[in-house]
């Protein structure tokens, strides 16, 4: 069994920018670390995530942390590091640390 939980260290953790809407952490969410059903059946994690949690918030920062699969590749990494940095919302990302390790972010 793979423990997970916001005690457990992820791979990635991404905090927004204070007073992003829900609905923009929502849409973060499917269009950058997710990919559409190609059948409109929902989203799936995108190739080399195995996880995403969304996190309590720190300083006001809403948060959500993932974890590469094991055989993810560096490409897989690199490309999700990518889009996940380029995007206007995110405030500030954190490597491999567990989320409740994270008690200030400035």
């Amino acid at each position: 069994m793979i423990p997970v939980g916001p005690e457990v260290k992820a791979s990635l953790v991404i905090y927004f920018k204070v007073g992003v809407a829900d609905e923009q952490i929502d849409d973060f969410w499917h269009n950058v670390l997710s990919r559409p059903h190609p059948q409109g059946r929902g989203y799936y994690h995108r190739t080399g995530v195995s996880e995403t949690m969304r996190l309590l918030p720190v300083q006001g920062h809403e948060g959500i942390a993932i974890t590469f699969s094991e055989d993810a590749t560096q490409g897989q990494r690199y490309e999700v590091k990518q889009d996940i940095n380029s995007s206007p919302i995110v405030y500030k990302v954190l490597e491999n640390v567990a989320p409740n390790d994270v008690k200030k972010l400035d």
